[in-house]
């Protein structure tokens, strides 16, 4: 883990084994992922993306992450996903006995295995399968204003409930936000064999699709929110003059009163310029994830 050295794994800065052993690592400010996302639901994908990232770089070193949940991906003080707690990764070649998560909702199958099967980097990709599970029903739940703290990929907490279902290759039902793209990644994620499962670089480019169109999709809203609102604020103008001109008043006061509609209406106007501006614009009021 020292050796690490990525924007979306935790860093370690060191150890001591003296006395009582403790190390020191970077501080997530902004809490788990899943505390995060009842903030901010519309970051799903962006963040999925940016831990996948970090998965993928401990796999091209050889590393098994062995325990990927939504409380071991972490959001640091510059906004960004990174993977965290090793306690149970191994290096993929290694022939030394790992251990295995206790954490069965993420499981993969064949970790149940009497014989002791070991986890694999396919493994790490039907864990980070069902953090997707875990995170859309933690956003299903905030959307819907409904209490987030039950959050487990399923429905079940008894684990071998789960794991009856995990060994015989059946998932989480498909929630109501997922649609059939979202689910298909999920599936092919969970395949029952692991051979079977797409790889980890797959998975980066699927996310970031997935995260480009959730961009997209924002800054379409708020383009269409903020248009809609200057020209209403246009018809208003318009509104009020058509009142104005019609109303019978003094020379003076006419004068004064098509004076202040042409301003308010240059104003408005302008505003309307200004957005157009701002919608020719990529990622309007919103950072992109690296």
């Amino acid at each position: 883990w020292f050796g690490f050295s990525h924007p979306h794994v935790i860093q370690l800065f060191g150890a001591c084994h003296v006395g009582r052993p403790f190390f020191v690592c970077e501080y997530a400010t902004n809490g788990t992922l899943v505390s995060y996302l009842r903030k901010n639901p519309d970051q799903l994908w962006a963040k999925l993306h940016e831990a996948a990232l970090g998965v993928q770089y401990l796999h091209a070193r050889g590393v098994v992450h062995s325990d990927l949940k939504g409380n071991n991906i972490v959001i640091g003080s510059d906004f960004k996903a990174k993977v965290t707690d090793f306690g149970l990764s191994s290096i993929e070649s290694s022939e030394a006995q790992p251990l295995v998560s206790a954490a069965w909702h993420w499981l993969a199958p064949e970790c149940f295995s009497a014989a002791n099967t070991r986890p694999t980097s396919a493994s790490d990709v039907y864990s980070l399968g069902m953090c997707i599970v875990e995170a859309l029903r933690v956003v299903e739940a905030a959307r819907a204003g409904k209490d987030t703290q039950f959050h487990l990929p399923w429905r079940v907490a008894d684990r071998n409930a789960v794991k009856y279902h995990a060994v015989r290759g059946e998932l989480p039902y498909k929630l109501t936000i997922c649609d059939n793209n979202q689910w298909d990644l999920i599936k092919r994620m969970c395949a029952l064999n692991p051979e079977e499962r797409i790889k980890i670089s797959t998975v980066v480019d699927e996310f970031d699709t997935l995260a480009n169109a959730s961009i997209g999709n924002q800054t379409e809203n708020y383009i269409e929110t903020s248009a809609i609102g200057s020209v209403e604020s246009v018809s208003r103008a318009i509104s009020e003059a058509r009142e104005m001109l019609v109303r019978p008043q003094g020379s003076t006061d006419r004068r004064d009163a098509v004076l202040s509609l042409y301003v308010s209406l240059w104003d408005s106007l302008e505003e309307v310029k200004v957005q157009l501006t701002k919608s020719l614009l990529p990622n309007v009021g919103l950072s992109s994830a690296d």
